[in-house]
């Protein structure tokens, strides 16, 4: 909180945005790089003579020093991904060696990385979409979650303005796994509704992130579900040379609807064997205000927040809200901090420590505090503590030295120890109660991962490793008197302490074929085990004290790529996943809209299955691209909220009100499939047409009754021009309607859409553009919801901003 002080009084940290010169001169007359065709830098490219045996080693960059062979030696050159090469030393007069690459090798990302840590998209036989830091600077979001949802293949919902739960294919919070720099950020709490666990995470320091789309089990464990999420974060640079590295940049941003300001400041030093990135990013948002224009619903009350409650001479009030299309209390700030240090001893070994902490202000549950009961808001105060996210790993990733020909267990390798602390408070107080509720859940998170790769030909590669987690859940909860402060305990979220272990082992080995086609196939074997404990039944009598869940695992999959020509690309994938239940599964206690959760000791696993076809096509020398996917998931033992008994009762009271009792059960088995198409035109050299479009259908299929987190059709048209200064991109987002017999029972916050009728449909109309004004200082602007439509996105507690500008400066030095 003292950060978040200290930026509140800075004006809009103008102290984060410098911009800095830098020159540096490489002055080694040995140095040769060792280069691809397309003049990439091969890396651990083995040079030698017969005079000098143990040779040379390139590193990261493909450089090799060749002071230790003399003018007359010739030069022998070997890479296990190219033709082995020989030329004389005195014969290299441009300081340049280019291989060439042998016929039906596998990708060089498989050889540098381990599989979890680097995928190739065209070379994995599911649905894979990669966001590049390249693009994120030129789409500029406000948060991860934004970042996702500009894909145009993941939707997010959202229950407050600090809010982002991705949805891909039907599959939302605990049935999707996020996963930060190899490491599972997923944990024993949680939930199955929405969590906003992404807008943690700064897009400002990432490299590259992965979608992975469908269940993906085999390769991450439990909860990859529906996908997995794969935020990377940037690496320092090693110069590699004694002269120092050094590199950063900044950026400040302005949006003028929530009077959102982002400040952001990084910087790079680098030195022959090290490097440290240090990272620092500042947010800070007003009220979100809705958009005026009701296209798409005729009631022209939908989403305005016509009250308010204040506290006025020691009493809550609620008063009118003068400007009803203000959300009021959605805004919120936020830092987030990154330092990595690297160290590479050798060409075969480098060590990594990376530290990152994200906080928030407090930050207001804006559903709840627009919730009425008799006519009159149910909650005076409705919001989340501080929002803390802690990450701390040590990482090492070495690489098998073609000097040591007895090492037939690995070619490279990654070793992660990390440990991760969430802080999750919810505080609220219902309207006219001098009595606060406060719920403070702790977790602490201990993981350890090994990763491998074993090349055994060019063309023929395996993966495997080892997993382990471990959650240590600490809970409580207590009511605090607003004007004594006095403190009396109440009932807990969870079970008052919790212990959760994930373990898993998985094995990965491809095939690629003379005709160019690659065969995967990959198994895992995961355990579970857990145990909580209900120290405390004053509250709410239960038929037992305690849970203890033991559950075992395997899961695999088996996909081909064929490529039967260099425009065309089919893939079929065939994978099973799992999602054993968490302490938020079987241990929550919870109330919403008259429903009261309750703890149930007998949930199982569930199970899926799941069916890829993917197609992709170009036309007319890259002029048109054409692609899809065609999906389906089955659901064995699926997790879901449905009426429950509890001691023979179906309902309970619970603080001061008598609810229905539901609870997390296992349902015999559900279905989701759909669609995903897109199309690429590049009408010229700097000018492209996009389209894609998601279909999804869930049903559980014992109840005949749809499934939660199914949205609607969706998707995003854009036209892009991107020359040499100028980039701009006229863009949409659309949505179909969800009619009200497409929504679950009582779910997908159907009592926040317009008299309850479904999620009417909508569309946007964006326009951003950016101007490289100089090589290393950039100007962007934007235009969101042009035309201020009114809109909720699927599921959502708050209505999206209306007309925003959004104007942005970069510095690169």
């Amino acid at each position: 909180m003292t950060i978040l002080k200290k930026f509140k009084a800075l004006p809009y940290l103008k102290l984060l945005f410098t911009i800095s010169l830098f020159f540096s001169l490489n002055s080694f007359a040995q140095i040769v790089s060792i280069v691809d065709a397309k003049n990439n830098g091969i890396k651990e490219a083995y040079v030698y003579s017969n005079e000098h045996p143990r040779g040379e080693i390139t590193n990261q960059k493909g450089e090799v020093d060749l002071a230790v062979f003399g003018p007359d030696e010739l030069l022998n050159i070997q890479h296990i991904r190219f033709d082995n090469f020989q030329i004389k030393k005195s014969d290299i007069t441009d300081g340049r060696i280019v291989l060439k690459e042998k016929e039906n090798s596998l990708p060089i990302v498989y050889y540098d990385f381990p599989l979890r840590y680097n995928v190739s998209e065209k070379d994995e036989a599911g649905q894979i979409e990669k966001i590049t830091s390249e693009i994120v600077k030129l789409e500029n979001p406000a948060t991860a979650a934004d970042m996702l949802q500009n894909t145009g293949s993941v939707l997010v919902q959202k229950s407050q303005g600090g809010g982002g739960s991705p949805i891909i294919r039907g599959f939302e919070a605990n049935k999707l796994l996020l996963v930060i720099d190899g490491v599972r950020m997923n944990n024993a709490i949680y939930r199955s509704g929405h969590l906003q666990n992404a807008i943690t995470i700064d897009n400002n320091v990432l490299d590259h992130t992965e979608v992975i789309f469908g269940p993906s089990s085999s390769l991450y464990g439990s909860d990859a579900l529906g996908g997995v999420i794969h935020f990377h974060t940037k690496d320092p640079r090693i110069s590699y040379e004694d002269t120092m590295y050094f590199n950063g940049s900044t950026n400040l941003r302005f949006n003028s609807n929530n009077q959102g300001l982002t400040g952001h400041f990084d910087f790079s030093i680098g030195k022959k064997k090290w490097g440290y990135l240090s990272s620092i990013t500042a947010n800070q948002f007003r009220d979100v205000v809705m958009g005026s224009n009701r296209l798409f619903n005729s009631d022209t009350s939908f989403g305005l927040h016509p009250n308010v409650v204040i506290r006025y001479e020691g009493k809550d009030t609620m008063v009118e809200n003068l400007r009803p299309a203000l959300q009021a209390f959605t805004g919120y700030s936020q830092v987030d901090v990154l330092q990595k240090f690297v160290y590479e001893s050798n060409a075969h070994l480098k060590y990594t420590l990376n530290f990152q902490y994200s906080s928030s202000s407090k930050i207001h549950r804006y559903d709840k505090l627009t919730e009425y009961g008799g006519g009159e808001l149910r909650y005076a105060e409705w919001y989340y503590g501080p929002q803390k996210r802690l990450f701390a790993q040590f990482k090492a990733d070495f690489s098998k030295s073609p000097n040591n020909p007895k090492n037939k267990m690995f070619h490279s390798g990654v070793f992660s120890l990390a440990y991760q602390k969430i802080d999750e408070d919810r505080i609220s107080r219902r309207f006219q109660n001098d009595y606060r509720e406060v719920q403070q859940e702790d977790v602490h998170v201990f993981s350890i991962n090994t990763d491998f790769n074993r090349i055994f030909t060019k063309n023929r590669i395996l993966f495997y490793g080892l997993e382990a987690q471990h959650n240590f859940v600490y809970s409580k909860s207590y009511e605090e008197h607003i004007n004594s402060f006095e403190t009396a305990y109440t009932q807990t979220r969870y079970p008052q302490l919790s212990n959760y272990l994930s373990t898993g082992a998985y094995v990965e080995f491809k095939q690629k074929f003379k005709n160019k086609s690659i065969l995967t196939a990959g198994t895992r074997f995961s355990f579970i085990a857990a145990n909580s404990q209900f120290e405390d039944t004053t509250f709410l009598s239960l038929p037992f004290n305690e849970v203890n869940l033991l559950a075992a695992a395997p899961s695999a999959n088996i996909g081909y790529v064929m490529n039967p020509d260099s425009l065309t690309q089919i893939k079929f994938l065939a994978t099973s996943g799992f999602r054993a239940p968490n302490v938020d599964d079987y241990g929550k206690v919870f109330e919403k809209s008259g429903n009261t959760v309750v703890p149930n000791d007998q949930l199982k696993p569930e199970y899926a299955t799941g069916l890829d076809f993917t197609f992709s096509r170009t036309f007319g020398k890259d002029f048109l691209t054409i692609g899809g996917s065609v999906y389906g998931t089955y659901l064995f033992n699926a997790m879901v909220q449905r009426d429950f008994t509890l001691n023979g009762q179906d309902s309970i009271e619970y603080r001061g009100e008598m609810t229905k009792i539901q609870a997390i059960v296992n349902t015999d088995n559900a279905i989701v499939y759909g669609t995903n198409v897109y199309l690429n035109i590049k009408l010229t050299q700097d000018l492209e047409f996009d389209y894609s479009h998601n279909f999804t259908k869930g049903q559980d299929l014992s109840a005949d009754t749809p499934l939660e987190h199914i949205p609607p059709q969706f998707g995003k048209i854009a036209f892009t021009y991107s020359g040499e200064k100028i980039n701009t991109s006229l863009y949409s987002f659309y949505n179909f309607r969800k009619k009200l017999s497409d929504y679950a029972p009582g779910g997908d916050n159907i009592d926040l859409t317009p008299n309850e009728a479904g999620t009417p449909p909508w569309w946007t109309l964006n326009f951003r553009m950016g101007y490289k004004c100089y090589d290393n200082l950039t100007l962007q602007g934007a235009v969101e919801n042009i035309l201020d439509v009114h809109y909720r996105q699927f599921s959502s507690g708050i209505s999206a901003p209306g007309r925003s500008f959004m104007v942005s400066l970069k510095a690169d030095f």
